[in-house]
């Protein structure tokens, strides 16, 4: 009974608001009912219709056969479509005749026959087609006036024929003999031929229409430019049936074309590169023509604008701003500017359109995409304090030196590594000079000069004097900047502190220093302990000592050269942190022997004749850098580099060993382990990477929160100062309307310090599970009705699950505000009408919780950062948000042993799931 009732009142609300006009006639021709849009055609007010005959909406002279279709229909009473091809006309109560289009139904109401007659008003239409057999008829006189000749050729059959204007385009009297399938080809020009017998084919093999220029040669040897047209028609099978089409002397043109082509191609060019969208309105707003760039995005297809009104295209918004443009300029008689936003393809676009009026009274709007410039200002401050940040981050300075003024402006930072605490500090170069160390200053300025005089980059590492006369050390970069004519006019550079990199260098260099001067004294030691032992045996022989004074003297010998190989092996086998290594001409190891060698496994190298890369640990990198840097050292470099073995790092410094006759027998590496000196850089990088990341991360910080506390404060004070203006009596709904608007944006600002405040307890590890035991369904139920509040018109919030009860032991306040966070975004990122889904389901001992929307979705692009800080998704910019929701709900989701994750399509929404563990554990 509800459904008949429902059905009754949609059918009564059709009837009423129906466009066409609709009449219920009896069997006898009384009209029974007539809706609005049927008494508004024919001229008659509300009711004026009912009771009466139908005959007084037909004229005269129709009524006759009128009679005869009626007394038709009654005998064969099927549904129909009438008037699309018949003379049919109306008569309204004023006597004004009009063509009309009739669709007659059958109908039996109450046991009685019927008929509903749906009225179209025809005038419209028979107006354009009208208009149109007018435009068919200028069409032919114009074609007759452009000489174009018509062909046909049956491929089948070899048949041709050709019009009356196609004989004369070709210089003969129409019906000439001259002119047959055999000579036909004849007639085009003998460079032309091919060209225009491969379109043809071409045409035929690919199922094309052909079009094509060339030129022919008259009987009387004048040549003419012709543009030939055709389509093919194909049989059943796909093979080509008939060939037929037009041709047209287009030799004036070709003579007009040539005059102007040089200032066509500067109008097409021009036309070409304009970056506008150009849309012809009426003054009514209707889509005439529409013009726009190649692959230029539009708010809807092309065949959405034509014919259509900007109502059915643009918001509403945009609509009263264009509508008023076309006002404005009415009544000013000039042009105007309107600019408004749109989103398309889910990315905000600001537009301008300039609106002129035409001499026919229509609207020609000429549409600019201005996002860029709109976006200029804020992406000029985003570079700036981006490449701020980063020269922070970076520990660099930035300055810059005027060539023709002489003056050096400095950043903040630039300023430091010079010792000096102004903000921002010019300086001249002579200036700059001054504070360089008197040892390095003739160099900088070589460099410096010579960069200038070839416009060429520079890096310079050199000393500077700070104000307290401490010294330290920079590295510079500068890129020189020319003028048009090729002079220097500019330096832009960057400066950074290797103070620390330097004082490391000078420790390492002193260490290479010691163990220089140990292997010098040692090579001493062992010189000077072979020429003793040397004179030694110079005497025994000259002197002919008895055999007790040689002993003596032998012993005595001896016992020198085992002191000094003692020293060698004490100096090598202490060598700190690190290992001595001696090797020969074939890269054999000799001697080896240090701190490290048991530590690494190579004590017994040099006794198994092992090469140097043998070793333990001794990578394929490895093996090549000794080999490469060996090989230079045996040609009389001393080398110095780092290598890497079983994760330890050494710097290695080689020098060759010279024998008697000062040839290179043998080399020594010295290897000395950086690999603390290595971690302390690596950390260093980290600590730096580290701080540029939180330095990004309070930029993101700074810059979302005063967008979000703006727009909140701002829609306060206007709705405060609305309230001091509506104090008057009568004005107290317009007063809780403001009242209202401050609360809910006050509500905002609540939210939004209370994400700060989350995130802050989270990241000090405040925060902390207390689980207990309670119904899921009665929770999310009741959690449900606090959503009425914030909905969009037509929502609806969902709840499905199979049970009526589900027990968990989890943190009550955590999870509202886990699927608080989520529904209100499924409501914020939704249209109004569209619904919201919460389904539970229990799935292997765990329970899962999927809050779906069909909203604008996630791009693929944002969805592996969603829940990183403040990250929001590029299709948000223009809804409020912090982007630290779904951050801080992923982290109470953890604090209670739980997952989240999500899938999401644009344009067809979200669904995110949620995992815990199911425990029935009670609260002890």
């Amino acid at each position: 009974m509800s459904n008949d009732l429902k059905d009754n009142i949609l059918f009564k609300s059709i009837f009423q608001s129906s466009v066409e006009g609709i009449l219920v006639v009896d069997d006898s021709g009384i009209i029974i009912k007539a809706n609005p849009a049927s008494q508004l055609m024919f001229g008659y007010n509300t009711d004026e219709l009912i009771l009466e005959k139908l005959d007084i909406l037909i004229p005269n002279k129709f009524k006759n056969n009128h009679k005869s279709h009626h007394s038709y229909f009654s005998k064969n009473p099927t549904s129909r479509r009438m008037g699309k091809n018949l003379d049919l006309w109306g008569l309204k109560k004023d006597g004004t005749e009009f063509p009309l289009e009739i669709s007659l139904s059958p109908a039996e109401i109450d046991n009685k026959q019927m008929v509903i007659a749906f009225i179209i008003d025809a005038t419209t239409r028979m107006a354009e087609k009208q208009a149109l057999i007018i435009s068919e008829s200028r069409m032919a006189e114009a074609q007759r006036l452009a000489h174009v000749g018509n062909w046909s050729w049956n491929i089948q059959t070899g048949q041709r024929s050709w019009s009356d204007e196609f004989y004369r385009v070709l210089g003969l009297i129409p019906g000439d003999k001259k002119l047959n399938s055999e000579s036909v080809r004849e007639f085009i020009h003998p460079e032309d031929k091919k060209t225009t017998i491969q379109a043809i084919d071409d045409a035929i093999k690919n199922k094309t229409q052909y079009k094509h220029k060339h030129r022919i040669i008259r009987p009387d040897g004048t040549i003419r430019h012709l543009l030939s047209k055709g389509k093919t028609i194909y049989d059943t099978n796909g093979k080509p049936k008939e060939i037929y089409g037009t041709i047209q002397d287009i030799t004036r043109h070709k003579e007009i074309e040539l005059k102007l082509k040089n200032s066509k191609e500067k109008t097409q060019a021009i036309l070409e590169a304009l970056p506008d969208v150009m849309i012809l309105y009426d003054k009514h707003g209707n889509h005439l023509e529409v013009h726009s760039p190649e692959n230029y995005q539009l708010v809807a297809p092309y065949h959405d604008h034509i014919g259509n009104n900007i109502d059915k295209i643009l918001p509403k918004d945009v609509c009263k701003k264009i509508r008023q443009g076309f006002a404005d300029c009415e009544k000013t008689k000039k042009n105007q500017i309107v600019e408004y936003t749109l989103t398309i393809m889910g990315k905000l676009i600001h537009f301008e359109s300039r609106i002129v009026k035409t001499e026919t009274n229509n609207f020609l709007c000429i549409i600019r995409d201005i996002t860029e410039s709109e976006n200029a200002e804020k992406k000029i401050l985003e570079n700036e304090q981006r490449l701020r940040l980063t020269l922070e981050a970076g520990e660099f300075g930035s300055w810059h030196w005027d060539l023709l003024s002489d003056k050096i402006i400095r950043d903040t930072y630039q300023n430091a590594l010079f010792g000096l605490e102004a903000k921002e500090f010019t300086t001249t170069y002579h200036d700059f000079l001054n504070s360089i160390h008197p040892e390095d200053r003739d160099a900088v300025k070589k460099n410096i000069t010579e960069a200038i005089k070839t416009t060429s980059n520079y890096t310079i590492q050199y000393r500077i004097t700070h104000p307290d006369l401490s010294v330290h050390w920079l590295h510079e970069k500068g890129k020189v900047f020319k003028n048009s004519n090729g002079t220097p006019e500019r330096i832009i550079g960057v400066t950074n502190s290797i103070t620390k990199q330097k004082l490391a260098e000078e420790k390492l260099k002193d260490s290479e220093e010691k163990l220089r001067n140990y292997t010098l004294e040692l090579e001493a030691k062992v010189t000077e302990r072979t020429k003793e032992l040397t004179s030694v045996v110079q005497k025994l022989v000259a002197s002919n000592l008895n055999l007790e004074d040689q002993i003596l003297i032998t012993e005595e010998a001896e016992n020198i050269a085992l002191n000094s190989k003692q020293v060698l092996a004490n100096i090598t086998k202490n060598f700190p942190k690190g290992f001595v290594v001696v090797v020969d001409t074939n890269l054999n190891i000799v001697f080896i022997d240090g701190e490290e060698v048991e530590a690494l496994g190579f004590s017994d190298l040099a006794h198994i004749n092992a090469t140097i890369y043998d070793g333990n640990g001794i990578t394929e990198v490895t093996r090549d850098i000794l080999i490469k840097e060996i090989k230079k050292t045996f040609k009389g470099e001393h080398c110095s580099f780092e290598i890497n073995i079983q994760n330890r790092s050494y710097l290695v410094n080689t020098t060759p060993l010279l024998n008697n006759e000062n040839q290179i027998e043998q080399i020594l590496l010295v290897n000395n382990n950086i690999t603390q000196q290595k971690q302390i850089e690596l950390d260093i990088l980290n600590t730096l990477t580290k701080e540029r990341e939180l330095s990004e991360l309070k930029s993101r910080f700074i810059s979302m929160a005063s967008h979000e506390f703006r727009t909140p404060l701002s829609a306060i004070l206007s709705s405060a100062i609305l309230i001091e203006k509506q104090n008057g009596a009568g004005k107290e709904n317009k007063r809780i309307k403001y009242v209202s608007k401050i609360r809910a944006n006050v509500k905002n600002l609540v939210v939004i310090l209370n994400d700060f405040l989350s995130l802050s307890k989270l990241q000090e590890g405040k925060i902390i599970a207390h689980p207990e035991t309670f119904n899921l369904i009665t929770f999310i139920d009741t959690l449900i009705d606090e959503f009425e509040g914030i909905k969009k018109t037509g929502q609806h919030i969902n709840l499905q699950c199979e049970q009526t009860t589900i027990s968990v032991f989890l943190d009550i306040k955590l999870l509202k505000h886990i699927i608080y966070n989520l529904v209100s975004n499924a409501i914020k990122y939704s249209e109004e009408h569209q619904d919201i889904f919460i389904n539970i389901a229990i799935k292997k001992q765990g329970i899962c919780i999927e809050i779906k929307d069909q909203g604008i979705g996630i791009p693929i692009e944002d969805q592996n950062n969603m829940f990183q800080r403040f990250y929001r998704a590029d299709n948000v910019s223009n809804i409020q948000g912090t982007g630290l929701g779904l951050h801080i709900v992923k982290q109470y989701i953890e604090l209670m042993d739980g997952t989240i994750h999500f899938k999401s399509e644009i344009n067809k929404g979200s669904s995110f799931y949620i995992d815990f563990p199911l425990n029935q554990k009670q609260d002890e």
